[in-house]
């Protein structure tokens, strides 16, 4: 079954979804430059939905079919959602025009959009997974998480995996996890959380309807989460247009090299200076930018092609 869910002029497509391929395997979210592919649960069965561009179009696949058209509407909401199509990208345009260096980066990189991951607990888990290391080997250990504990399906002679649900990952044995590469710590963290939310003390579904002061002082009283992977929750998961992960070195070097010269500046500073991009401070995060030219990227010299989205950081 094949749905249009967009024109091709909405999204730059390729490049909105280049972070998935970015730093190696992504085995919960395959991306191979055309086609996107994502295990989702849909009343308790598996279903893959599958996203393509062709010349004007968008197009979503499913398998199996949807039994519904409630769950066909779903699966269309989460494709958007992925995409970020939600986000109001003429809007950011108007308002970066008052920025010299985002008006730019805009002009250059035409079409990029936030992806957002649909499942929080996935954003929660990718965010601990990722703390203090690397994202090449975060998104190799993620994804040998993802093929020990994830269901699976097949397509066309593929394999491709949900993520885990906390219920399976609240059995895991620690030591498997080490075993994993993840830190016997991230282990803790992860099965803690899982716990938390297969035994229904932590509702994460009803955090779109929380306010960001709510959500922080949910989570940060528990292990393996600060305000880094709060932040990175709220943007990527949530899709709060204020959230700018400040407590992520990258974030904050890019933010000096364009703003300030790559002048070191405190946290509080930088988090002040965010503070003017209001509901856009996520977007106006420059990062992506600087990642897609292994760091080489100058505000002066912006004409390498591909860059992998606004949002993308």
């Amino acid at each position: 079954m094949q749905q249009n869910i967009a024109t091709a002029d909405e999204v730059n497509f390729e490049h909105t979804l280049w972070r998935f391929q970015a730093f190696g395997e992504d085995a919960a979210n395959f991306f191979d430059g055309e086609t996107f592919r994502k295990v989702i649960h849909l009343n308790e069965d598996l279903t893959i939905l599958s996203l393509k561009r062709n010349s004007h179009q968008i197009l979503l696949g499913i398998d199996p079919v949807p039994k519904s058209e409630s769950d066909l509407n779903q699966i269309i909401d989460i494709s958007k959602y992925i995409l970020g199509l939600n986000f109001p990208l003429q809007d950011f345009y108007e308002f970066t025009k008052s920025d010299p260096i985002l008006s730019d980066l805009t002009k250059k990189f035409t079409g990029l959009r936030p992806t957002l991951t649909p499942n929080l607990f996935e954003a929660l888990v990718t965010s601990i997974t990722a703390q203090q290391i690397n994202l090449r080997f975060a998104f190799s250990v993620r994804s040998r998480l993802v093929k020990a504990f994830g269901e699976s399906i097949e397509l066309k002679g593929q394999t491709y995996y949900a993520f885990p649900t906390p219920e399976r990952l609240a059995m895991a044995n620690p030591d498997f996890l080490k075993k994993l590469q993840l830190t016997t710590r991230k282990s803790e963290y992860i099965i803690g959380i899982a716990e938390e939310i297969a035994t229904d003390k932590l509702n994460l579904a009803a955090f779109p309807g929380m306010s960001d002061d709510e959500i922080s002082q949910t989570l940060l009283p528990m292990r393996g989460i600060g305000r880094w992977t709060v932040d990175w929750l709220l943007a990527r998961g949530l899709g709060r247009g204020n959230a700018v992960p400040i407590g992520d070195l990258g974030v904050r070097k890019a933010i000096q090299k364009f703003y300030f010269n790559g002048e070191k500046k405190s946290e509080e500073e930088l988090r002040k200076f965010a503070s003017k991009w209001g509901e856009f401070s996520k977007p106006c995060n420059p990062l992506p930018f600087e990642r897609f030219d292994g760091g080489n990227l100058e505000k002066t010299t912006l004409d390498t092609p591909g860059a992998f989205g606004i949002l993308s950081a």
